[in-house]
């Protein structure tokens, strides 16, 4: 069984900027799902430099489909990733 650690990040959203996938990302965190913003995590490089495009929300793989419910449920509109 795998660990969180080795778990690959899904792309579930992307917002027109980096709040307001962190306003998602705080409704996720709040039920228990760990999320992140693409630009927000350490080792990432920048946009300008050929990173995801900003607001991008992800989750770990086992939650995508909570997350997915959990984002709907709040009416949060979601943005269909054009490439995982």
């Amino acid at each position: 069984m795998k660990s969180h650690k080795d778990e690959a990040l899904v792309t579930i959203a992307s917002f027109p900027t980096d709040f307001e996938a962190s306003l998602a990302k705080g409704a996720l965190e709040q039920v228990g799902i760990r999320a992140f913003v693409a630009g927000e995590m350490p080792g990432t490089l920048s946009r300008n430099r050929g990173a995801l495009p900003m607001g991008v929300l992800q989750v770990l793989e086992s939650d995508r489909d909570r997350a997915v419910a959990e984002l709907r449920r709040r009416d949060l509109k979601i943005v269909k990733p054009t490439d995982e």
